[in-house]
């Protein structure tokens, strides 16, 4: 092969691998940069929560990472109007919520989220996505395992 086709492919090769590096945001912080989107999906965390548990949450962000059109969360919640959280049964675990969103036609939505629960039930939830960077999880996280 000639130096000069050698040069262009590695060339080619380069400019490939460079595009694919991937971009993880990490909204766990409110920023100027961040708040639209960042309430976007609080919000529609708040939206699909009060489907069963017919409380309005305020949320506490340990992790909230972004890449690819996907988002995990990871924290706690309080009732918004600050009184105690009651539950009917022990088939609660207070205070834990976890989300995976995806941005569809412009809007943040979750596709798999849930509160309180007493098991993991994200699980190898990044198996069941494959789209889902695995950068967007917490190493070491149960979401990450195989099933």
């Amino acid at each position: 092969m000639k130096p000069k086709y050698l040069i262009i492919l590695l060339l080619l090769f380069n400019l490939k691998a460079n595009s694919q590096k991937l971009t993880v945001l990490d909204y766990k912080i409110k920023t100027a940069a961040n708040a639209k989107e960042r309430t976007e999906m609080l919000d529609a965390l708040r939206t699909h929560l009060y489907k069963d548990l017919k409380i309005t949450l305020e949320f506490y962000v340990d992790h909230l990472k972004v890449a690819n059109n996907y988002a995990w969360f990871q924290g706690s919640a309080d009732r918004k109007d600050g009184r105690d959280l009651k539950f009917p049964d022990d088939s609660y675990d207070c205070c834990h919520v976890e989300a995976l969103f995806q941005k569809q036609a412009g809007k943040w939505i979750v596709v798999e989220g849930a509160a309180f629960s007493t098991d993991v039930w994200y699980e190898a939830i990044a198996k069941r996505y494959p789209a889902a960077p695995k950068a967007i999880f917490p190493k070491d996280s149960a979401a990450l395992m195989a099933q």
